[in-house]
């Protein structure tokens, strides 16, 4: 067999491996959930958030929002943050993984709360 085959294959093979390893934690291969984020309240907050696998590009670092509030999401392992800050006393953030409620956390006496759900392979 030529030199420049078993060069090839070995270049495809350490490609195929790198693709595997960094699609994996994209869902791709491997564990995935569906991620809701809400935010429930009157009035507005500023509400921030990210999926496991954003590169920011999805949604702004932070925006003030009417309220109720939601993003869902299919995500593979890692974190997955969300963010209120200036929300009127009752506020509540939730992070709802798979159907079932895996961070809540009401708005302190300042308006802000945080939620967070770091999702990882058995």
């Amino acid at each position: 067999m030529p030199a420049h085959h078993h060069l090839r294959t070995a270049v495809l093979a350490a490609t195929v491996t790198a693709a595997t390893a960094s699609l994996s934690g994209c869902g791709l291969f491997g564990s995935s959930w569906d991620v809701r984020m809400e935010v429930q309240g009157p009035g507005q907050a500023t509400v921030s958030s990210r999926f496991a696998g954003d590169d920011g590009s999805v949604a702004p670092p932070s925006a003030m929002e009417r309220l109720p509030w939601q993003r869902t999401a299919n995500v593979g392992f890692g974190f997955n943050d969300l963010d209120v800050t200036g929300a009127a006393p009752g506020t509540v953030c939730r992070i709802i993984v798979d159907g079932e409620t895996y961070h809540e956390q009401n708005v302190d006496g300042e308006g802000n709360a945080s939620c967070r759900a770091n999702l990882q392979n058995d």
